[in-house]
């Protein structure tokens, strides 16, 4: 669960594909607190970045093999993009994003100049990187932006350009996401 943030100078619609050739900035931790919450284990983190604070509590349940990343932002930047990524330990050729009415997969190479072009790609509630035997799902629901190259599992959490509208993601914020490690392929792991 790195976060990380970019410089972002493109607009509403459009992520420069150049985002990463700087070395993004980083959230400062403030407080951390463990505890338990009935069947879970949580770990709750304070952070801040210039004017923004983000708390999230990260709970792990004796009933699910899902870590889950409740978070709370107040975002007040501008022209940045707060990501978070995880590196797993599986490579898979193509990972698979669900989309309306079902899946599709895509490289996770960039092999061919289309490749190249989809540095993120959209995705509903989950995307999926697995080999034959064993796989990790990212889930989360209300995020759309994915980028998956080779075993990094990458997802778009907030973003400050300033057209066409003037505050974009500026505002408080409440969203989950999880990752989720799974016997088999994304079929066999859903």
């Amino acid at each position: 669960n790195r976060l990380s943030v970019y410089s972002d100078k493109g607009d509403c619609w459009d992520i420069p594909i150049t985002y990463r050739d700087k070395a993004p900035e980083a959230f400062t931790l403030v407080e951390a607190n463990a505890y338990l919450d009935g069947t879970s284990a949580v770990m709750e983190q304070k952070y801040t970045y210039h004017n923004s604070t983000l708390t999230q509590k990260i709970r792990l349940s004796a009933t699910s093999a899902r870590v889950d990343f409740e978070t709370n932002v107040d975002w007040n930047e501008s022209f940045k993009m707060l990501r978070t990524s995880f590196d797993v330990d599986v490579m898979g050729e193509d990972a698979s994003y669900e989309i309306q009415f079902g899946n599709i997969k895509r490289s996770t190479t960039d092999n061919t100049t289309w490749d190249m072009a989809k540095f993120e790609v959209c995705g509903n509630k989950w995307a999926d990187l697995s080999d034959h035997n064993y796989g990790v799902a990212l889930l989360n629901d209300c995020k759309y932006g994915y980028r998956i190259k080779g075993s990094e599992m990458d997802l778009n959490l907030l973003r400050s350009p300033k057209y066409p509208g003037k505050h974009a993601d500026i505002a408080q914020h409440s969203f989950t996401y999880s990752i989720y490690p799974h016997a088999g392929d994304e079929a066999e792991g859903q």
